[in-house]
């Protein structure tokens, strides 16, 4: 990579773990795009099924059918299971680019110019720093459904002021990370995903970034295809067995206990007093 432009390169970030079921479909969509330049950056958490010879093969499945505008892959396996958010952080060390872009390993690009349409937008919109796109939600075998239709009063709070969106979230979260990017910037500023959490990561940097006063874009286009039921969504589609079920649900609800006690409790009764 050492003739390439770093400032214009985006890096694709797919993490896995136990469910590569759909990952061919995923790279498929990847290699598709237009854009020039793209890395892409594979991880996956320690699965049983992603051995040697399958992260072999997805290296082989990569290099044959690339075209020029791909600069760079790395595929990646953890020695060890550690958790969606430090995976997620490696992902993004082992990153170059300048523009940062999650995609889930069970959806896809929804078009040739998604990468094209996200990096636009960053660079004709300088002052944003984290965008959120639209989806197509499919069902489990990305057979259309629907156009995602972000109601007025998102757009409302995510165009207005942090500090209410940060009061919004304080509720739950509505913004989805499936289709939640950033640039390198974002991460200088911000840090890189909090590692106190072991699964839950969008919601608990949401509440952190919008406290500090981050505004949240909006890219008017759809950019994935996103596959409801899929493996991100339940554990039904997982090669887990129940008693690692239920080791991450309980990593789930110790993650919204600290995201209580650390991004909400201290700081939410001295936001709503400064308020309107």
């Amino acid at each position: 990579m050492k003739d390439v432009d770093i400032n214009n390169l985006a890096s694709v970030i797919v993490i896995s773990y136990s469910n590569i079921k759909y990952l061919k479909e995923n790279i498929n969509s990847i290699l598709k795009q237009n854009y020039s330049p793209i890395e892409i950056i594979i991880s996956d958490d320690c699965s049983n099924e992603f051995d040697e010879e399958f992260k072999k093969s997805l290296e082989l499945y990569i290099e044959e059918n690339k075209k020029e505008n791909i600069i760079n892959y790395i595929v990646n396996k953890n020695k060890i299971n550690e958790g969606g958010v430090k995976n997620l952080n490696k992902a993004i060390r082992l990153s170059k680019g300048k523009y940062i872009i999650p995609l889930e390993c069970d959806d896809c690009f929804y078009d040739s110019e998604s990468v094209k349409n996200i990096v636009d937008f960053f660079k004709y919109n300088s002052q944003y720093l984290m965008a959120k796109s639209y989806e197509y939600s499919c069902d489990v075998n990305m057979n259309p459904i629907s156009k995602e239709r972000f109601p007025q009063w998102c757009i409302d709070l995510l165009n207005g002021d942090p500090l209410d969106l940060y009061l919004r979230l304080c509720k739950g979260n509505f913004i989805s990370g499936s289709h939640l990017y950033y640039t390198r910037e974002f991460i200088d500023k911000f840090g890189m995903y909090d590692e106190d959490y072991k699964q839950l990561a969008d919601h608990t940097k949401l509440l952190n970034i919008t406290r500090q006063g981050c505004k949240i874009g909006i890219i008017d286009a759809i950019t994935i295809y996103r596959r409801w039921g899929g493996e991100s969504r339940d554990f039904n589609g997982y090669n887990l067995d129940q008693e690692k079920k239920i080791q991450i649900k309980n990593e789930l609800n110790k993650d919204r206990k600290t995201m209580r006690e650390k991004e909400i409790i201290p700081y939410i009764d001295k936001i709503k007093s400064g308020r309107p």
